[in-house]
């Protein structure tokens, strides 16, 4: 869903972090109606997917790859199809082999979901690849 680019996952949302000097990230993305649940609102697994999204790719920045262990997920208030938002995430801590993150979507300066999360680097007989 948001892993790739149009070329290679005709499906993706096509996000595109930027990295601020703190080492968090950021994304713009505007609500589709094929992401909708109840009509006219924001799915909130899609809420959560894009949630998930900025934490991992904050990790990518940072030249982590790394699975989400756990993910608790806040929803604060609706989001409307064709409503513009920043997905937003930074890295809180490591400590032995476990990252943790929170990440927001906001729509101007309001939060409008949050979530924290756990994530792990996996065995090395497991291969991550992402692009």
């Amino acid at each position: 869903m948001v892993c790739g680019t149009r070329d290679n996952n005709p499906d993706t949302v096509d996000l595109i972090f930027s990295e601020h000097p703190d080492g968090s990230v950021y994304a713009d993305y505007t609500v589709e109606h094929r992401h909708q649940g109840y009509t006219g609102l924001l799915h909130g697994g899609m809420t959560s997917t894009l949630l998930d999204a900025a934490m991992t790719h904050c990790l990518f920045m940072q030249g982590v790859q790394a699975l989400t262990a756990e993910l608790t997920v806040r929803f604060i208030s609706p989001v409307c199809t064709g409503d513009k938002l920043m997905a937003c995430a930074r890295l809180l801590g490591q400590r032995r082999g476990i990252y943790q993150l929170e990440a927001w979507l906001a729509k101007g300066q309001q939060k409008v979901a949050r979530a924290t999360a756990k994530f792990i680097v996996p065995s090395q007989d497991i291969a991550l690849a992402h692009g």
